[in-house]
């Protein structure tokens, strides 16, 4: 009985531990689809704040700033300076809006102003290093890396 709890508990912190590890941006389509989990998860964030479904908005804004990390990864690999700091500005706002929804008495007010800010800095970088095809999805402008 105790190899069994031993052999489970084992398995149960290997996975843990494989859970943790980020899965870092490297290439186009890696950042791509890391962008398109941002925006379905930047969508729910906002219509869970709109509801007033806090433990869902924090959920979704969790995942939000894990991609966001993730992706942090490919602007570093391609030393785009500018990027990283569109990256880095966009971590702290969605850090706002998380701290916002996990408040002990949220302010939905406050969180959506939030979540608007966080969709600015967003924008910006969209801006700068994004272009939209026939489709009106997004990809990196041609020449950005």
């Amino acid at each position: 009985m105790r190899r069994t709890l031993s052999t489970v508990t084992a398995i149960f912190v290997a996975l843990a531990g494989t859970v943790a590890v980020a899965q870092k941006v490297t290439t186009p389509m890696e950042l791509d689809a890391t962008m398109k989990k941002i925006s379905q998860a930047q969508g729910a964030t906002a219509k869970a704040i709109q509801a007033g479904d806090f433990a869902a908005a924090k959920a979704s804004v969790a995942t939000v700033k894990a991609a966001l990390m993730d992706a942090e990864n490919f602007w570093v690999m391609h030393k785009k300076d500018e990027a990283i700091a569109f990256s880095k500005d966009a971590i702290t706002k969605v850090t706002a809006v998380e701290a916002a929804v996990s408040a002990a008495m949220p302010d939905q007010m406050a969180a959506l102003a939030a979540q608007k800010t966080a969709g600015g800095a967003c924008a910006a970088c969209h801006k700068t290093f994004r272009e939209q095809d026939a489709n009106m999805q997004y990809q990196i402008k041609a020449g950005t890396i």
